[in-house]
């Protein structure tokens, strides 16, 4: 029970009970008056009574004595008057056995009252006339009670009603800085810091607001270092400081974490020869500069699709990393790069040598180091045949389709539902299962396509909306029959730019409330990158839990979640897949996982292969791994 409540409830019972012990005081002593009262008014019609009859029996006047006691009796205030004529030997006796008006019969069962009763033998001189009995009825004393009683309960009840509110007012206003005190707990428990608490004026609440103020802002600011950290170290790693990109290192990590994930697309390589003849004759400051100006258009270049990679691998090369495997549409991606740095150029001494374009477009079988050679040699071919040539490394695979082909399996699968579920459980380091995550492929009569091998196109041709919405259907499907499943599904970057999407899948989730809290929605890293701001409503209104995916991906992202509370993330694997190589620096993977702590949310390492590589991840604050070790099975 709160403290609020405590405090509330004793309040209301001190309160009730010096309302019962009051008015127990006060109906004893009313009770106590009215007898007494009773008592005495029934001595006093005794001797008054026998004063008046007395006449009547010295002259034996029946009848007149019989008119007084019907005067004194008719007054309703006795019970029973009874008068013995002792030299008649005869006896009138007026009764009044009726129940008071007014006055509940249980209340009138307890007893309170039995009636005042006196006795008084009227004489003449020492001549006995007679014996007047008289006794009180006490349903005057049961009414007035009754009436006086029931009045004061009521003032009690309305009073204890009024102060009842009153101290709930009170205790909520006195108690609002320890309701912040505790929201504040709360929050600083998941690492999440929100603004300082009010100070109150109480002296003692005062302290402890300003404590725990203080602690929270050098947590706050003992987080953003680690944040700040993890970012320095990958800069240090994986950033070219002079055109602001990744560097060689950031380019093989992610074109790993391409390869492992199944996602299609194309390496391209982008030499600008001309860079050596502006450092030779203008200065390694013109140079610097030219290099900044084509990162900044290839940047802007990249921009069209979901997910990309952009590094400078060497003084004269760039490197593109985009999810585009159609040869005609690199064809035209690459002139318009060459377009775009020959426009950076004015008056070039020589304009075959400005830039060449080598692209590979990645295949199943590639592995990082044969892509890129590929991709070398296509760079080779180009600078050979020089005026911007563009060479593209290209084989033809098995059900290798178009894009018009692509687009018309996709929106062929969504209506007649030819997706195929698995999953793959993701553990904590205690063997206990966190969820698992779901994976889709498109199953024809003719072949099996992976969810790498569609979703650039899905992307391209905004579909993204429509497979989402559809795949978290069947997640809840799967869910509802289910009861011990839990679910993790991939959004894709499209869908999270889209308003529509968010309302649709609020709508969805409303329907299937019962089996919300265990499906989870992983965002790409990417759609914080490029949206962090139109993300941040839907996703504190989402009913269902979230994590971010390929954490650690994109420069500049790890300091901008904190403040949108992500339950999990799973870090990208072009990091996580180094840990077993020879002289391997791990600062930069551990600094990564304190930087989602701070955030509260669980890091999960993906693409783990190996126990080797689970004793690794063990010691670098990673929580839970998914991978190989488990394989995927398919869901029913």
């Amino acid at each position: 029970m709160t403290l609020y409540r405590q405090l509330l409830v004793t309040m209301l019972l001190l309160f009730a009970i010096l309302f019962i012990t009051a008015y127990s005081v006060q109906f004893s002593s009313t009770r106590s008056y009215l007898a007494q009262q009773q008592e005495t008014t029934v001595v006093n019609t005794v001797t008054s009574l026998g004063l008046a009859l007395t006449p009547y029996l010295e002259t034996s006047d029946t009848v007149g004595a019989e008119s007084v006691i019907n005067a004194v009796f008719d007054g309703g205030f006795y019970r029973k008057v009874e008068l013995d004529l002792l030299a008649a030997n005869e006896q009138i006796i007026r009764e009044h056995l009726a129940a008071p008006r007014g006055v509940p019969d249980w209340f009138i069962n307890l007893g309170l009252f039995h009636g005042a009763q006196h006795e008084a033998v009227l004489t003449s001189g020492w001549l006995q006339l007679g014996v007047l009995s008289v006794e009180g009825h006490p349903g005057q004393a049961y009414y007035q009670l009754w009436q006086g009683m029931s009045q004061l309960a009521t003032w009690f009840v309305v009073c204890f009603l009024l102060v009842w509110g009153l101290l709930i007012l009170a205790l909520r206003y006195l108690l609002k800085p320890l309701h912040d005190i505790e929201i504040q707990a709360r929050e600083i428990e998941q690492h999440h810091f929100g603004k300082p608490i009010a100070v109150p004026s109480t002296r003692e609440l005062k302290e402890v607001v300003l404590a725990i103020n203080n602690m929270a802002g050098k947590l706050e600011v003992q987080f953003k270092e680690q944040a700040d950290e993890a970012e320095r170290l990958r800069h240090r790693a994986f950033f070219d400081p002079t055109s602001g990109l990744g560097n060689r290192a950031y380019f093989v990590s992610q074109s790993q974490s391409w390869i492992s994930d199944g996602t299609g697309g194309a390496v391209i390589l982008i030499a600008v020869d001309m860079l050596e003849q502006l450092d030779e004759q203008e200065g390694f400051v013109a140079r610097d500069q030219m290099i900044k100006a084509i990162a900044t258009h290839l940047r802007k270049l990249c921009q069209r699709f979901g997910e990309y990679a952009l590094s400078r691998l060497s003084a004269r090369e760039f490197a593109m990393l985009v999810p585009e495997s159609d040869v005609e549409r690199l064809s035209l991606l690459g002139e318009e790069i060459n377009r775009l740095i020959a426009e950076l150029v004015i008056d070039p001494v020589n304009s075959r040598n400005i830039s060449v374009v080598g692209m590979a477009v990645i295949q199943s079988e590639d592995d990082t180091s044969q892509l890129l050679t590929r991709a070398d040699n296509a760079l080779n071919k180009a600078r050979m045949n020089e005026a911007g040539s563009i060479i593209i490394e290209h084989r033809q695979q098995e059900h290798q389709l178009g894009r018009m082909a692509w687009k018309q399996l996709i929106e062929t699968a969504l209506a007649e539902d030819l997706f195929e579920l698995s999953s793959q459980a993701v553990f904590d380091f205690n063997g206990q299962l966190q969820h698992e995550e779901l994976y889709i492929a498109i199953r024809t009569d003719e072949a099996i396509y992976s969810a790498g091998s569609f979703l650039p196109m899905v992307e391209q041709f905004k579909l993204g909306e429509r497979l989402d919405l559809h795949i978290v259907e069947r997640a809840l499907k799967q869910l509802a029959i289910r009861p011990e499943l839990q679910l993790a599904v991939n959004l894709t970057q499209y869908s999270c730019r889209q308003a529509g999407f968010w309302h649709q899948l609020d709508q969805l989730l409303a329907l299937h409330s019962q089996v919300c809290a265990r499906l989870f929605l992983e965002l790409p890293e990417s759609a914080f990158f490029w949206g962090k701001n139109a993300l941040v409503a839907p996703l504190g209104s989402l009913k269902a839990a979230w994590g971010v995916d390929h954490f650690g991906r994109h420069f500049d992202v790890l300091t901008q979640l904190g403040d949108l509370r992500p339950h999990y993330v799973k870090l990208d694997h072009g990091f996580t897949s180094q840990v077993m190589e020879e002289n391997y620096d791990d600062a930069f993977l551990a600094a990564v996982c304190r930087s989602a702590h701070s955030m509260g949310a669980l890091t999960i390492a993906t693409r783990v292969e190996t126990e080797q590589q689970l004793e690794v991840l063990k010691g670098l604050y990673v929580d839970a791994y998914q991978g190989f070790v488990s394989p995927p099975h398919k869901l029913v």
